[in-house]
């Protein structure tokens, strides 16, 4: 009968704006060790970056595996979190160095199940097959629209318009990195989950080491995630049945002027006494599309796996980038589970809205004496000063309200130790 690891390695890479964590669990004897990839991906490097830095991370994985990989995790198809996994024509990306590891199984949303058409029954028995294929459906129309969204920013404000470039690259759909895993997963074994899916191959890989899906519910498991209250501004899921919309997608597309006689004037042509309206008639449009892209951000961001380790005496979780929809189920279900959590992974680079207080304020971890052992650590990937919100408006990201509280109720480690000396990794150890 196989032992459990003694020993567990934490290793937080140093991407920047974006997610790569590799654990390692360590066992005696035959088994040796196993290794866990969880995300892998980028949107804005750190300061300083090396040349080649996500390759180079991709070698140190490569390195620190010793040629095989046991699972992947790609929490959702952000490109924060899957970048990495991109190949190209020449077979030297790094994703194609990550696949040369052969993972014996690759996680994912259920949403992403590449071989699961529209029209089909959706994941699992019993589920509403046409709420489920809906909402799959609006997800592949976001691309689109977020495409069309892009396009309007040229004539904007300067920092709105990176501001809207920046959140809307990232909902990009990725299709390397995409089809990539989905390539990874068929040559070893896909697992596509939601809300207490059970994964049983991952016991041979990790024995003794529980793995509980806390994340993403399905429709019929929380309906009310297509229909949330517009008054909510932090929950946007009531937005995917606008985007869902093949009428809408068509008029954001399309390129018909709205009004094709009509004279145009641009730069200085444009009369003195409409330019301030023009002003404010920009920024006007453009808050609404920061307004769409972050719907819609939001939207894939609640598409995180949520999962809880458990191995030896340690709890480990690891939330993606949910949010509320997302965790309110999971709080609801298993809120005495999350309670005694050892390691957590802060949600969303350090969002508040990915760190629900509902959550934070049950860990009771974080009344251990500073030093100790016993210490809830919180482990946060991120970049400083990115370009993810305005501390004006008290949306930045990492956010300082939130950074605060983990340093001060929590062994707080960041990727950002890692920028003034340009190092690849943060690693941390933990006996279990």
């Amino acid at each position: 009968m196989a032992v459990g690891p003694s020993k567990l390695t934490l290793r937080a890479y140093g991407v920047g704006f974006g997610d790569c964590f590799l654990l390692t669990f360590s066992y005696a004897g035959a088994t040796g060790d196993r290794h866990m990839l969880i995300d892998f991906g980028t949107t804005q490097k750190p300061p300083n970056p090396r040349k080649l830095l996500m390759m180079d991370i991709a070698k140190d994985i490569v390195a620190t595996v010793g040629g095989h990989l046991h699972v992947i995790v790609a929490t959702h198809r952000h490109t924060d979190h899957i970048s990495g996994f991109a190949t190209n024509a020449k077979k030297n990306g790094t994703g194609d160095l990550i696949a040369s590891l052969k993972p014996d199984l690759v996680i994912q949303p259920w949403t992403e199940d590449l071989n699961a058409p529209i029209k089909s029954k959706g994941p699992g028995r019993g589920l509403t097959a046409a709420a489920n294929d809906a909402f799959r459906l609006s997800l592949r129309h976001m691309q689109t629209v977020m495409v069309a969204s892009l396009r309007q920013t040229r004539h904007l404000p300067t920092a709105l318009r990176e501001e809207i470039a920046f959140v809307g690259q990232n909902d990009l759909s990725n299709l390397s990195a995409v089809k990539n895993l989905a390539k990874m997963g068929n040559n070893g074994k896909s697992a596509y989950v939601f809300y207490d899916k059970k994964i049983p191959k991952l016991a041979a890989l990790l024995p003794n080491v529980q793995v509980d899906v806390m994340g993403p519910p399905t429709i019929k498991q929380k309906a009310d995630v297509v229909s949330q209250s517009a008054k909510n501004t932090q929950e946007y899921w009531h937005f995917a049945s606008v985007w869902g919309l093949r009428a809408a997608t068509s008029e954001l597309t399309d390129g018909r002027e709205l009004f094709p006689r009509a004279p145009v004037h641009t730069g200085r042509a444009i009369p003195i006494e409409n330019r301030w309206f023009m002003q404010r008639l920009k920024q006007t449009r453009g808050n609404q599309l920061l307004r769409i892209v972050r719907a819609m951000d939001n939207a894939l961001n609640n598409t995180s796996v949520i999962l809880l380790i458990k191995a030896g005496k340690k709890k480990l979780l690891f939330p993606g980038d949910a949010q509320w929809e997302n965790w309110e189920h999971a709080l609801k279900k298993n809120a005495s589970e999350l309670t005694d959590v050892d390691v957590y992974k802060v949600g969303h680079h350090g969002s508040l809205n990915a760190t629900p207080k509902t959550l934070w304020n049950a860990f009771t971890k974080k009344s251990a004496s500073e030093g100790t052992k016993d210490r809830l650590c919180s482990v946060m990937s991120t970049r400083t000063d990115s370009k993810h919100g305005h501390r004006e408006s008290g949306t930045e990201v990492p956010r300082d309200k939130l950074v605060n509280a983990l340093r001060s109720d929590s062994e707080l480690r960041s990727t950002q130790e890692l920028e003034p000396t340009g190092d690849l990794v943060l690693k941390l150890e933990f006996d279990l």
